[in-house]
Protein backbone atom coordinates (compact mmCIF):
# COMPACT_ATOMS: atom_id res chain seq x y z
CA UNK A 1 0.00 0.00 0.00
CA UNK A 2 1.47 3.34 -1.00
CA UNK A 3 0.87 5.99 1.66
CA UNK A 4 1.36 8.72 -0.94
CA UNK A 5 -1.76 7.54 -2.74
CA UNK A 6 -3.89 8.93 0.11
CA UNK A 7 -6.70 6.49 -0.41
CA UNK A 8 -9.54 6.06 -2.85
CA UNK A 9 -12.10 8.54 -1.48
CA UNK A 10 -13.99 10.31 -4.24
CA UNK A 11 -15.57 13.62 -3.27
CA UNK A 12 -19.35 13.67 -3.60
CA UNK A 13 -20.53 16.91 -5.26
CA UNK A 14 -24.02 16.67 -3.75
CA UNK A 15 -24.85 18.50 -0.53
CA UNK A 16 -25.58 16.38 2.54
CA UNK A 17 -29.04 17.53 3.60
CA UNK A 18 -30.62 17.25 7.02
CA UNK A 19 -27.61 15.56 8.60
CA UNK A 20 -25.63 18.52 9.93
CA UNK A 21 -25.90 17.63 13.63
CA UNK A 22 -25.47 13.90 13.03
CA UNK A 23 -22.46 14.53 10.80
CA UNK A 24 -20.77 16.46 13.58
CA UNK A 25 -21.51 13.70 16.10
CA UNK A 26 -20.05 11.01 13.86
CA UNK A 27 -16.97 13.09 13.09
CA UNK A 28 -16.38 13.51 16.83
CA UNK A 29 -16.84 9.77 17.35
CA UNK A 30 -14.35 8.89 14.60
CA UNK A 31 -11.81 11.18 16.18
CA UNK A 32 -12.20 9.61 19.62
CA UNK A 33 -12.88 5.92 18.88
CA UNK A 34 -11.15 3.23 16.83
CA UNK A 35 -14.40 1.72 15.55
CA UNK A 36 -17.62 3.54 14.68
CA UNK A 37 -20.56 1.71 13.09
CA UNK A 38 -23.44 3.52 11.40
CA UNK A 39 -26.58 1.39 11.57
CA UNK A 40 -30.07 1.80 10.15
CA UNK A 41 -32.55 0.42 7.67
CA UNK A 42 -31.74 0.10 3.98
CA UNK A 43 -31.97 3.35 2.06
CA UNK A 44 -31.62 5.58 5.13
CA UNK A 45 -28.40 7.16 3.88
CA UNK A 46 -25.67 5.39 5.86
CA UNK A 47 -23.28 5.30 2.92
CA UNK A 48 -23.75 8.96 2.06
CA UNK A 49 -23.26 9.97 5.69
CA UNK A 50 -20.12 7.84 5.92
CA UNK A 51 -18.61 9.49 2.85
CA UNK A 52 -19.52 12.90 4.25
CA UNK A 53 -17.70 12.04 7.47
CA UNK A 54 -14.73 10.72 5.49
CA UNK A 55 -14.54 13.96 3.53
CA UNK A 56 -14.63 15.99 6.75
CA UNK A 57 -11.71 14.14 8.37
CA UNK A 58 -9.66 13.12 5.32
CA UNK A 59 -6.86 15.60 6.03
CA UNK A 60 -6.35 14.01 9.45
CA UNK A 61 -5.22 10.70 7.93
CA UNK A 62 -1.80 10.98 6.26
CA UNK A 63 -2.13 7.55 4.65
CA UNK A 64 -5.57 8.25 3.29
CA UNK A 65 -9.20 7.24 3.48
CA UNK A 66 -9.85 3.82 1.99
CA UNK A 67 -13.40 2.79 1.13
CA UNK A 68 -14.15 -0.91 0.71
CA UNK A 69 -17.59 -1.49 -0.77
CA UNK A 70 -18.82 -4.89 0.37
CA UNK A 71 -22.18 -4.74 -1.39
CA UNK A 72 -21.07 -7.09 -4.16
CA UNK A 73 -19.02 -9.43 -1.97
CA UNK A 74 -21.36 -12.41 -1.84
CA UNK A 75 -19.25 -14.76 0.29
CA UNK A 76 -17.89 -13.82 3.69
CA UNK A 77 -14.65 -15.68 2.97
CA UNK A 78 -13.92 -13.07 0.29
CA UNK A 79 -13.95 -10.11 2.70
CA UNK A 80 -10.19 -10.23 3.42
CA UNK A 81 -9.55 -10.49 -0.32
CA UNK A 82 -11.67 -7.39 -0.93
CA UNK A 83 -9.63 -5.38 1.56
CA UNK A 84 -6.32 -6.74 0.29
CA UNK A 85 -7.22 -5.82 -3.29
CA UNK A 86 -8.26 -2.25 -2.44
CA UNK A 87 -5.25 -1.65 -0.18
CA UNK A 88 -2.70 -3.43 -2.36
CA UNK A 89 -1.74 -5.99 0.28
CA UNK A 90 -0.07 -9.17 -0.96
CA UNK A 91 -0.44 -12.58 0.74
CA UNK A 92 2.54 -13.70 2.82
CA UNK A 93 3.38 -17.39 2.56
CA UNK A 94 1.22 -19.73 4.58
CA UNK A 95 -0.06 -16.96 6.84
CA UNK A 96 -3.79 -16.28 6.72
CA UNK A 97 -4.78 -13.29 4.63
CA UNK A 98 -6.85 -11.96 7.53
CA UNK A 99 -3.76 -11.83 9.77
CA UNK A 100 -1.68 -10.22 7.04
CA UNK A 101 -4.30 -7.59 6.28
CA UNK A 102 -4.81 -6.88 9.98
CA UNK A 103 -1.08 -6.42 10.58
CA UNK A 104 -0.73 -3.96 7.71
CA UNK A 105 -3.90 -1.97 8.37
CA UNK A 106 -3.45 -1.64 12.13
CA UNK A 107 -0.08 0.04 11.73
CA UNK A 108 -1.29 2.65 9.25
CA UNK A 109 -2.55 6.15 9.95
CA UNK A 110 -5.59 5.71 7.76
CA UNK A 111 -9.37 5.63 7.93
CA UNK A 112 -10.91 2.41 6.65
CA UNK A 113 -14.55 2.66 5.59
CA UNK A 114 -16.31 -0.71 5.33
CA UNK A 115 -19.58 -0.08 3.52
CA UNK A 116 -22.60 -2.42 3.55
CA UNK A 117 -21.41 -5.06 6.01
CA UNK A 118 -24.80 -6.59 6.84
CA UNK A 119 -24.79 -9.58 4.47
CA UNK A 120 -21.24 -10.59 5.41
CA UNK A 121 -21.42 -9.32 8.97
CA UNK A 122 -19.70 -12.24 10.68
CA UNK A 123 -16.73 -12.11 8.32
CA UNK A 124 -16.53 -8.32 8.50
CA UNK A 125 -16.71 -8.41 12.29
CA UNK A 126 -14.01 -11.08 12.41
CA UNK A 127 -11.63 -9.06 10.29
CA UNK A 128 -12.31 -5.84 12.21
CA UNK A 129 -11.74 -7.70 15.47
CA UNK A 130 -8.37 -8.91 14.17
CA UNK A 131 -7.39 -5.34 13.29
CA UNK A 132 -8.46 -3.90 16.64
CA UNK A 133 -6.62 -6.62 18.57
CA UNK A 134 -3.43 -5.05 17.26
CA UNK A 135 -2.24 -1.69 18.61
CA UNK A 136 -2.05 1.07 16.06
CA UNK A 137 -3.50 4.35 14.82
CA UNK A 138 -5.98 2.98 12.26
CA UNK A 139 -9.61 4.06 12.53
CA UNK A 140 -12.56 2.09 11.11
CA UNK A 141 -15.94 3.46 10.08
CA UNK A 142 -18.46 0.82 9.04
CA UNK A 143 -22.02 0.89 7.73
CA UNK A 144 -24.43 -1.96 8.39
CA UNK A 145 -28.08 -2.62 9.03
CA UNK A 146 -27.02 -4.15 12.35
CA UNK A 147 -24.22 -3.68 14.84
CA UNK A 148 -21.01 -5.67 14.39
CA UNK A 149 -21.31 -6.67 18.03
CA UNK A 150 -17.67 -5.96 18.91
CA UNK A 151 -16.23 -4.75 22.20
CA UNK A 152 -15.37 -1.07 22.03
CA UNK A 153 -17.69 -0.47 19.08
CA UNK A 154 -19.42 2.90 18.97
CA UNK A 155 -22.77 2.35 17.28
CA UNK A 156 -24.61 5.39 15.90
CA UNK A 157 -28.12 4.89 14.58
CA UNK A 158 -28.99 6.79 11.38
CA UNK A 159 -32.68 7.81 11.38
CA UNK A 160 -34.82 8.74 8.37
CA UNK A 161 -34.92 12.40 7.39
CA UNK A 162 -37.27 14.53 9.47
CA UNK A 163 -40.70 15.23 7.98
CA UNK A 164 -41.88 17.85 10.46
CA UNK A 165 -42.19 21.33 9.01
CA UNK A 166 -43.88 20.39 5.77
CA UNK A 167 -42.22 22.02 2.79
CA UNK A 168 -39.32 23.22 4.95
CA UNK A 169 -38.49 19.76 6.31
CA UNK A 170 -35.16 18.12 5.40
CA UNK A 171 -36.97 15.34 3.52
CA UNK A 172 -38.80 17.80 1.25
CA UNK A 173 -35.72 19.98 0.80
CA UNK A 174 -33.82 16.90 -0.40
CA UNK A 175 -36.59 16.06 -2.86
CA UNK A 176 -36.65 19.63 -4.23
CA UNK A 177 -32.89 19.80 -4.65
CA UNK A 178 -32.66 16.46 -6.46
CA UNK A 179 -35.68 17.37 -8.61
CA UNK A 180 -33.93 20.55 -9.75
CA UNK A 181 -30.97 18.48 -10.90
CA UNK A 182 -33.18 16.85 -13.55
CA UNK A 183 -35.67 19.68 -13.98
CA UNK A 184 -34.02 23.07 -13.29
CA UNK A 185 -37.30 25.01 -13.29
CA UNK A 186 -38.82 22.85 -10.56
CA UNK A 187 -40.36 25.10 -7.90
CA UNK A 188 -41.61 24.24 -4.45
CA UNK A 189 -43.72 26.90 -2.75
CA UNK A 190 -46.23 26.66 0.06
CA UNK A 191 -49.76 27.14 -1.18
CA UNK A 192 -49.13 25.57 -4.56
CA UNK A 193 -50.27 22.05 -5.43
CA UNK A 194 -46.67 20.91 -5.75
CA UNK A 195 -45.75 21.45 -2.08
CA UNK A 196 -48.47 19.26 -0.50
CA UNK A 197 -47.82 16.57 -3.12
CA UNK A 198 -44.10 16.44 -2.35
CA UNK A 199 -44.76 16.40 1.40
CA UNK A 200 -47.05 13.41 0.89
CA UNK A 201 -44.47 11.63 -1.31
CA UNK A 202 -41.84 12.02 1.41
CA UNK A 203 -44.29 10.82 4.06
CA UNK A 204 -45.18 7.71 2.05
CA UNK A 205 -41.46 7.02 1.60
CA UNK A 206 -40.96 7.28 5.38
CA UNK A 207 -38.31 9.98 4.96
CA UNK A 208 -35.82 7.52 3.47
CA UNK A 209 -33.29 9.44 1.34
CA UNK A 210 -32.83 6.71 -1.28
CA UNK A 211 -36.55 6.51 -2.02
CA UNK A 212 -36.84 10.29 -2.04
CA UNK A 213 -33.97 10.66 -4.50
CA UNK A 214 -35.39 7.99 -6.81
CA UNK A 215 -38.81 9.68 -6.75
CA UNK A 216 -37.26 13.10 -7.41
CA UNK A 217 -35.38 11.71 -10.42
CA UNK A 218 -38.73 10.98 -12.04
CA UNK A 219 -39.52 14.70 -12.07
CA UNK A 220 -37.68 15.01 -15.37
CA UNK A 221 -40.82 13.91 -17.17
CA UNK A 222 -43.73 14.47 -14.80
CA UNK A 223 -45.13 16.59 -12.00
CA UNK A 224 -45.05 15.81 -8.28
CA UNK A 225 -48.70 14.79 -8.35
CA UNK A 226 -47.85 12.11 -10.94
CA UNK A 227 -44.93 10.53 -9.05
Amino acid sequence: MDGATRGNLRLNPSVLIGRESLLGSVVDAVRSERLVVLTGVGGVGKTRLATGVAEAVADEFPEGVWIVELEHVVDGSAVPDALATILGIAPQGERSLTATVADVIAARRLLLVLDNCEHVIEAAAGLVRAVLERPGPVKILATSRASLGLAGEREIRVPPLALGGGASSPAVILFAQRAREVRPNFALEEGLATAPAVVEICRVLDGLPLGIELAAARMAGMGAIDV
